[in-house]
């Protein structure tokens, strides 16, 4: 009879351990899309909780998810609608070229142009061979030959993120049912498992709010640069700062730099350095390391430099959805790490 339950447990532990198992591939594409939806579901559910004392939970969730999306596809839209004001404005310029002469011959000759203004500067570095048009050939063609690639990593992230909506709608309506049973899944007691979620609770939240108010100041200090040097659509390249600052390890550089060079090939020496300092010390230094690594350390009780290593380490090996996990990951082990101190305190005591 023992060597019976014996074999019964031995054989359940098997097959539970295979059906892990296919349950992992099963969820592994999808993974990105349930880090994003627990991640936004722990944002958003303080909005879900206090919408909960009006309504009932199918219509609380319901709501908090489509203001999530307003959030997130609001900035989105703006950016497309000001980008295509833009190219509307360009599409015009090129028609009054063009009325003096071919379109292409237009954009030829301001290439041209500008070649020869960037050349004198860099000949001054002792750069000789440049050439722009054979430059934006090079970067043209690497794009037109992984378009297909680019194609399909665009439908995979747009599946990704309706999953990620679909979960974090069913986490706000039935999350409040799991808590329990994901408590009693972690192998420590109730009251430092209750620890540990409150940490991962607390980590999200300071990364979200570090994340999201850091990029809006970058998006401010950005537009009033270009307001103050009199570069075009200051409004819309705050905008799309605001947007980058929010996607890891691209940031406002990505904005910055090009128009300094820029600003240098019109010989507006002053303006490009000006806009290159301020832009790398108050905005990528100050602003978008040691204000953000400050913020989300203060709130989640972790040192600055942690804070800078996890998100970056975290996006690096996770992608973009490493900004939460990263500092969660650090939390959660820095938590393991506090239990097995305290437990080897109390055996020493006894």
């Amino acid at each position: 009879m023992y060597s019976l339950q014996r074999y019964r447990k031995v054989a359940f532990g098997i097959a539970c351990g295979l059906l892990a198992i296919a349950s992992f591939y099963i969820l592994l594409p999808f993974w990105q899309a349930l880090a994003w939806g627990v991640a936004l579901s722990i944002i958003v559910y303080p909005i879900r909780t206090k919408l909960r004392t009006r309504m009932n939970d199918t219509w609380a969730a319901l709501v908090t998810t489509l203001l999530t999306l307003l959030f997130i596809v609001g900035p989105v839209v703006l950016v497309v609608l000001a980008g295509w004001l833009e190219v509307k404005h360009t599409l015009e310029h090129l028609r009054d070229i063009s009325a003096h002469g071919s379109a292409q011959e237009g954009a030829a000759q301001t290439l041209e142009q500008l070649n020869t203004r960037i050349q004198g500067p860099l000949g001054q570095l002792g750069i000789t061979d440049f050439n722009l048009r054979e430059s934006i050939q090079q970067m043209v063609e690497p794009a037109i030959k992984s378009a297909p690639n680019l194609l399909a990593r665009i439908v995979k992230n747009i599946l990704i993120f309706v999953f990620s909506v679909l979960l974090l709608f069913f986490i706000l309506r039935d999350g409040h049912k799991l808590k329990v049973p994901a408590a009693d899944l972690i192998p420590l007691p109730p009251k430092q498992s209750q620890k540990v979620l409150d940490s991962v609770y607390d980590t999200v939240h300071a990364t979200f709010y570090g994340v999201v108010l850091i990029a809006i100041l970058n998006g401010i200090i950005m537009g009033l640069l270009f307001f103050l040097l009199g570069l075009p659509s200051p409004i819309l390249w705050g905008i799309i700062s605001v947007v980058i600052s929010i996607m890891p390890l691209i940031g406002a550089p990505t904005i910055y730099i090009p128009w300094a060079i820029y600003l240098a090939s019109q010989g507006q020496w002053p303006q490009a350095i000006f806009l290159a300092i301020v832009g790398f010390v108050l905005i990528t230094i100050f602003v978008d390391k040691i204000y953000r690594s400050r913020l989300i350390g203060h709130r989640s009780n972790l040192h600055e430099i942690v804070v800078l290593f996890s998100m970056v380490g975290g996006v690096l090996a996770l992608g973009a959805v490493g900004t939460f996990l990263g500092p969660v990951i650090v939390i959660v082990a820095l938590g393991a790490v506090e239990v097995v101190r305290e437990m080897a305190q109390v055996e020493e005591a006894e």
